[in-house]
């Protein structure tokens, strides 16, 4: 009896429903149709105002701005453990930069990726993410004036624009050894330091 009554408000229910809804179909749906459906609810195309759409989890090539991939991470309210710190990201800094800036070694960016659970190394501008402490901290103190690496550069044509000469890369390599593990690998976004000429000049 109770299973009769159960499937007669199903019955009655369904058919409401679709007697309500547009005129697309005469045929009522079972209790079947109705579980299998993917929306919450449905907006009138009059209501288009209602309809919020997801901001995507992955930014696309066009985006110029990174973004945060985990909300957690917009909150200063980060939970450590004892051997954790946290690290608010700059402007225009990726997660590459980042790493050098706690461990000395851009190398140890997929560490934060993983440990904060993010794709890719952007992340946006305040975004405070969690570390693991380096056993001891990292402190670099450069030399000489900044130099903001950008793309197509080498430290050959660092050099050239800086001393007039491809044959001083070398200054700049040994300036900068904490940054450049490999002279043949230098990161658009990063700043290097370069001893001005009238400096290596008088010593």
């Amino acid at each position: 009896m109770k299973l009769l009554n159960l499937l007669l408000l199903v019955s009655l229910i369904t058919t409401v429903s679709c007697s309500k809804g547009s005129k697309k179909d005469d045929a009522t749906a079972d209790s079947g149709d109705m579980m299998s459906s993917d929306a919450d609810f449905i907006v009138d195309a009059e209501n288009e105002e209602l309809i919020i759409e997801d901001e995507p989890l992955v930014a696309s090539e066009d985006d110029v701005e990174p973004i945060v991939l985990d909300e957690s991470l917009a909150s200063s309210d980060v939970e450590l453990t004892e051997d954790e710190g946290s690290y608010t990201v700059k402007r225009g800094e990726t997660l590459m930069m980042a790493a050098f800036n706690i461990y000395g070694d851009y190398r140890k960016w997929s560490n934060l990726r993983d440990l904060n659970g993010l794709r890719g190394s952007s992340v946006s501008e305040g975004a405070v993410i969690r570390f693991k402490k380096p056993s001891t901290e990292f402190v670099w103190n450069p030399e000489g004036l900044p130099y903001l690496i950008k793309s197509g550069d080498s430290l050959v044509t660092v050099s050239k624009d800086k001393y007039g000469t491809a044959s001083k890369w070398k200054l700049i390599y040994n300036n900068n050894r904490p940054l450049i593990k490999d002279p043949n690998l230098i990161f658009a976004g990063f700043t290097l330091y370069y001893i001005p000429e009238r400096e290596i000049a008088s010593e």
